[in-house]
């Protein structure tokens, strides 16, 4: 049996965003694959693209979701795109999102604590993409504070961009008032992260805003872990 690997991103209409290319490339050539890497959004490089590709020498298919939840994407259009061009003599195994992974958790320990020893006295706010269609992202997001928050001593505070609850709703309450530092559990540092940090500067002018996960060695640590369940 051979086995190709597809890496599936989220992407952007209109343009190929060139975030966590180079450490996916790099991962595939490293690991020995026959692999390739597409998008959800845009007409390059698609998910229906990288499939056909693969499947002509393939005869095992591995599609791993560079994604943190288990919402829209991974839920409905995965899965739909996926049976309208996959063939039937292919067998497929598609592995979890990575956030409740434990290359995910560590970073997060590590990040946040730094930062907490750097900005003493200040709250963390989590914010997460969101979605109003499943409840598990939140469940999941609020589940991995909750230990990170015992490891780390400090108070942290989850929201979403879309999704209940909302920024907006998380900063007028009374817990998250005061200065904080801003953690955006994203894989790419790009418009929907810079719209984010405006929304948060918009109702708190007291805030340390970290770095997203683009191009950080987590997201390949948290891939091995997913693809070592397989």
């Amino acid at each position: 049996m051979t086995t190709g690997y597809l890496y599936v991103l989220h992407g952007r209409r209109g343009k190929i965003p060139e975030s966590n290319l180079e450490l996916l490339g790099d991962f595939i050539r490293d690991a020995g694959q026959t692999g390739r890497i597409a998008f959800l959004e845009g007409d390059e490089q698609t998910l229906e693209d990288g499939i056909r590709a693969l499947q002509a020498d393939n005869d095992h298919l591995v599609i791993v979701p560079v994604l943190l939840y288990s919402a829209t994407h991974m839920r409905w259009d995965i899965p739909q795109r996926t049976r309208e061009v996959i063939d039937p003599n292919v067998t497929l195994e598609v592995t979890e999102p990575l956030a409740t992974t434990k290359a995910v958790h560590d970073y997060l320990v590590d990040l946040l604590g730094k930062a907490v020893k750097e900005y003493p006295g200040r709250k963390v706010l989590l914010v997460a993409h969101g979605t109003p269609h499943f409840p598990e992202p939140f469940e999941q997001l609020t589940e991995l504070a909750e230990d990170v928050e015992h490891r780390i001593g400090v108070p942290i505070i989850c929201t979403n961009h879309i999704g209940s609850p909302r920024i907006e709703d998380t900063l007028t309450h009374p817990e998250a008032q005061g200065p904080l530092i801003v953690e955006r559990l994203f894989l790419t540092d790009g418009r929907l992260a810079n719209k984010i940090k405006a929304r948060v500067e918009a109702l708190n002018d007291d805030t340390v805003f970290l770095p997203t996960m683009e191009d950080d060695p987590v997201i390949v640590d948290a891939i091995k872990e997913r693809l070592a369940e397989l």
